[in-house]
């Protein structure tokens, strides 16, 4: 398991747009991925981090590029970086996780709303 920071979609929700491009900038680091096909449940993309960066709070950018144009969705947020001991709470690896959902229209938000149900 990798430190890292991820961003996660329904590419159902860019339909309207003819699909676009997603673009996650952390620390300095970046990351491109198409939002892919409709049938596809959940998309993501990952920007890898120091292994041992520890429990930081990070600022993430974020821009949304329309396939079929029109003004790119630009926002950030700040990520909050969480423990993740994949193989129990004394086993190694350590990693330091966050993530957040790209949404067409309002940005970055908690991937809590994310449902794999049709909205």
């Amino acid at each position: 398991m990798d430190s890292q920071v991820s961003v996660v979609w329904r590419p159902a929700d860019f339909e309207d747009t003819g699909g676009a491009a997603i673009r996650v900038c952390v620390n300095g680091l970046c990351e491109e991925r198409a939002s892919g096909d409709v049938g596809d449940p959940i998309r993501q993309v990952a920007v890898r981090l120091p292994q041992d960066i520890g429990a930081e709070r990070l600022p993430v950018e974020l821009t949304v590029t329309p396939a079929k144009g029109g003004s790119p969705v630009k926002d950030t947020e700040h990520a909050q970086l969480t423990e993740e001991r994949p193989n129990g709470p004394d086993c190694e690896p350590v990693a330091w996780t966050a993530t957040l959902r790209a949404d067409p229209a309002k940005g970055l938000v908690s991937p809590k709303s994310l449902s794999l149900q049709d909205e």
